[in-house]
């Protein structure tokens, strides 16, 4: 029984950790973005990210708050990686309005397993959905850095 809880702590220290700068993408202008796998199977690994950015809307609305939210799998046995997703973008702002969008990832990453730097390239459009349906074409560019010890 010690023996189990010892292996899956163990394997929950190998999964990946990871932040990220993200231009246009999923955020709005920009966004910083923490990163975390949750399960990884033989060529998928799958992971959630939270990020926030901040962008000036007009004067009745003020300064947006985005909060994107999304859900990810990275398919690929090597550096090369097709990345799909599904979130939500939830923005704040400052004279009190709220909103909330869907986002998607489509997407190309490029991340060595044996170093700590990667990149990505993605189509990410977003998608509004509660008074009408609307898909907004939009697109981003990351660098991100992988967080904690190599990969084995």
């Amino acid at each position: 029984m010690l023996l189990a809880i010892n292996v899956s702590a163990q394997s929950d220290s190998l999964k990946r950790k990871s932040i990220f700068f993200e231009v246009l993408g999923s955020g709005g202008l920009g966004s910083f973005n923490y990163e975390k796998e949750f399960c990884r199977k033989t060529s998928t690994e799958y992971a959630w990210r939270i990020g926030v950015s901040s962008m000036p809307i007009d004067k009745n609305n003020g300064i947006a708050i985005i909060l994107p939210v999304m859900a990810a799998a990275n398919i690929g046995k090597n550096a090369h990686k097709l990345e799909l997703g599904l979130g939500q973008g939830i923005t704040f702002t400052t004279k009190g309005s709220f909103f909330i969008r869907g986002t998607a990832v489509v997407g190309y990453r490029y991340q060595p397993d044996h170093k700590k730097w990667f990149y990505r390239i993605s189509y990410t459009p977003l998608i509004s959905y509660i008074f009408d349906f609307q898909i907004q074409q939009w697109g981003g560019v990351s660098i991100g850095y992988t967080l904690g010890k190599k990969q084995p």
